[in-house]
């Protein structure tokens, strides 16, 4: 025959054995999951790189091309603040034109009259009540002015009476080709910590979903691989075989994982649990390089299924080979990369701490079932000489498959390890940004909105403080802080008919405040006293502190201790003080602005989380369904022979729940260490570790209790063969 015959022969008989084969049908499913999730893996990424890149370049388009200060060569003003909105920060953009021909910012149709606003369509709709903050809303910014359509962003031009032209910077134009310090991206995940993030979570799932499916049902292959070297197949020969095996699944999971694609060609798609959306134009710049990836990634799948299949040479034996036989070389690497994590962690610089971490997880959580399988292998000749003394035939059947190999208990094992130390090391990152959340959350809600702050950095000598006071109405107070940095101390100076009006005599001097009816008041007292600080109430003139200080904070509260609204002090503030201006809830010595940052990393590391945590739970279902049908075909005899089906489930309890229990453990502890870099607290890591910890255990015992059924099942229909 040919060389081409011979090929075309050698997939046949590999397609055909895909689908009658031993435990073929198992193997068909997993590599076509395996091969559709590592597909959309990679497309992820690359969808993700793109969108980054496509931010950033909108971002760059917006920005101003900025002149000399003083050289009256500039066409308009431009100045960018930050604000806070249920936890999340976005851009606020003060913009005034000095020519009738000045350019218009990106998103804009027209440049707005003094005293309004232009909101994105998302800020506007998902939050009413900040249209009216900046001034009369008018229109919308268009999609050329976003970075994305859900971003957040502002401009604002302000009224002839507010405008601090000292403050902005004078520009000719918009469009820089750097990457400017503005835009949702900055307050979002950033690329570095994404990539990582996505490679330890995402990406170590998906590459160990490829190894498990390519050695689905391998104990059949493997006899069946031997049989072809023993009738003179040549290893090119075995290549082809195998390629025919896994040709039709693997092509069929990347044209499932393209047709899961195409949709972000089509429209904007939101990202569950994120505020994030994966903008259309920026998908479709990646289609040259999400096209080679439907084509790579399944032929590198191919590749590895190829690859990971046993080497038989001429004149070695065929017969199993004892773990201490065998060459696990691998196992000395576990060491290193666990002490390499730890400690190198510390001692790389502070830019490369977290491809450090990540990394060393990555190859340490990769490396530990190879450790367990080991460790078990080495207890199965006690396990066996323990059953054999005992009489238990459980007992002494599964010491001698464990003693067998390591590797068939790494590969049962390797789900459940990298499952609890990607949810693990999740839990703990998570909870760092939770415990900053849940922080300024408690102390929003004990200080609440009745007493507020006021702030600006901008020029304040115009303020109308009584256009202010009379504006926000009658009943609410608004008071100077003055912060002496030399003393520990702040004042709070305001008119006497405020005092009084808070139930407080009005003081010649400045007092100590030590009691007080006012309830937002006395918890701001209290908050204070509790870093050191005491507050003091005198009498003077708050307009006057206003104009002459630099930077002047304010606070605001109403006499009957009520909550305010924040909006409307915010727009009060705004059209009456400064600028621009910033209101949060009063911690005087600082300011609650929101955990933003920290609510969106959380956010991004629950998603990516609980996507690597599914993929695992496929690949710990199709692995052991495959273990599971081999010990049926194999224990069918013995229960032929004892009569009695409980021996699945004594073989069940000590091959798979001891193993994987002990998984389990290892996992636990070996997380504990790994995540000592990480700034959790040790109750935070505890906390985490045990509920992972006591759901592995629970999936071990569910594997058992269906391993045990499954080979019942399996054995129930055993008959002999020639096989």
């Amino acid at each position: 025959m040919s060389g081409g015959g011979l090929r075309r022969q050698l997939l046949r008989m590999g397609r055909a054995a895909s689908w009658t084969a031993e435990a073929s049908r198992i193997r068909f499913f997993a590599l076509l999951a395996a091969t559709t999730v590592a597909v959309l893996a990679v497309c992820g990424h690359l969808l993700a790189s793109a969108s980054f890149d496509g931010r950033a370049e909108r971002s760059a388009d917006r920005w101003p091309q900025v002149t000399e200060a003083g050289a009256g060569t500039g066409e308009l003003l431009w100045k960018a603040t930050v604000a806070t909105v249920a936890d999340r920060q976005y851009d606020v953009v003060y913009i005034e034109p000095r020519t009738a021909d000045a350019p218009l910012p990106p998103g804009l149709s027209r440049w707005p009259g003094p005293g309004e606003a232009v909101l994105s369509p998302a800020l506007g709709n998902a939050h009413p009540e900040v249209r009216h903050e900046y001034g009369k809303p008018v229109g919308t910014i268009g999609a050329a002015g976003l970075e994305a359509p859900g971003e957040y962003f502002v401009y604002v031009r302000p009224s002839a009476e507010r405008l601090d032209p000292s403050s902005m910077v004078e520009a000719t134009g918009f469009g820089v080709s750097w990457s400017p310090p503005l835009g949702e991206h900055l307050y979002n995940f950033g690329p570095g910590e994404f990539r990582w993030a996505y490679l330890a979570l995402v990406g170590l799932p998906a590459g160990l979903f490829v190894v498990i499916a390519a050695r689905v049902g391998a104990a059949a292959r493997d006899r069946r691989t031997a049989v072809l070297t023993a009738l003179g197949a040549s290893t090119r020969a075995r290549a082809w075989f195998t390629l025919g095996e896994a040709v039709v699944p693997v092509a069929l999971g990347g044209l499932l994982a393209a047709l899961a694609v195409v949709p972000a060609f089509v429209s904007d798609i939101p990202l569950p649990g994120v505020d994030f959306v994966l903008y259309r134009p920026d998908a479709r710049a990646a289609l040259g390089a999400l096209l080679v990836a439907t084509l790579a990634v399944p032929s590198a799948v191919l590749g590895a299924v190829v690859l990971l299949q046993p080497a038989y040479r001429p004149g070695r034996s065929t017969r199993p080979t004892a773990w201490r036989q065998r060459r696990e070389w691998t196992l000395w690497l576990f060491p290193l990369a666990l002490f390499g994590t730890v400690q190198g962690t510390g001692l790389a610089p502070y830019d490369l701490r977290l491809p450090v971490l990540a990394t060393g997880s990555v190859v340490t959580i990769a490396l530990l079932p190879g450790v367990v399988g080991a460790v078990v292998a080495a207890t199965g000749p006690a396990m066996a000489r323990a059953g054999a003394a005992r009489g238990r035939i459980g007992m002494l059947i599964s010491g001698r498959r464990l003693a067998a190999g390591a590797r068939p208990v790494a590969r049962l094992v390797a789900a459940v390890v990298v499952a609890i130390g990607l949810a693990a090391q999740g839990q703990i990152a998570i909870s760092l940004f939770t415990e900053m959340s849940d922080r300024a959350d408690a102390m929003e809600e004990h200080l609440g909105t009745s007493v507020l702050r006021v702030s600006t950095t901008m020029d304040t000598r115009s303020a109308d403080v009584v256009a202010f006071e009379r504006a926000l109405g009658s009943g609410t107070g608004v008071l100077a802080v003055r912060r002496d940095p030399r003393k520990d101390r702040m004042d709070l100076v305001a008119s006497c008919p405020v005092w009084r009006g808070l139930g407080l005599p009005c003081p010649n001097t400045a007092t100590a405040l030590r009691t007080t009816r006012h309830p937002g008041l006395a918890r701001a007292v209290e908050l204070e006293r509790s870093v050191g600080v005491d507050l003091y109430a005198a009498t003077g003139d708050v307009a006057r502190a206003v104009r002459t200080t630099e930077d002047p904070v304010l606070m605001v509260l109403a006499d009957d201790g009520r909550e305010l609204s924040t909006a409307w002090v915010h727009r009060t503030a705004n059209e009456h003080l400064a600028m621009a201006t910033k209101v949060t809830v009063f911690a005087g010595t600082g300011t609650l602005s929101g955990s933003g940052e920290g609510i969106a990393a959380q956010q991004w590391l629950e998603l990516l989380s609980v996507a690597g945590v599914l993929v695992i739970v496929v690949v710990a279902g199709i692995g052991s369904v495959a273990q599971f049908v081999r010990a049926g075909r194999e224990l069918g005899p013995v229960s032929v022979l004892t009569g009695d089906v409980r021996v699945y489930y004594s073989v069940s309890v000590w091959s798979l729940l001891v193993p994987v229990a002990f998984a389990v453990c290892a996992a636990v502890a070996v997380t504990w260490f790994v995540t000592t870099p990480l700034m959790a607290s040790s109750a935070s890591r505890l906390s985490a570790l045990s509920a992972v910890g006591g759901a592995g255990l629970l999936c071990a015992a569910a594997m058992a209790w269906w391993g045990a059924r499954t080979a019942a099942a399996t054995g129930s229909v055993w008959r002999p063969r020639n096989d």
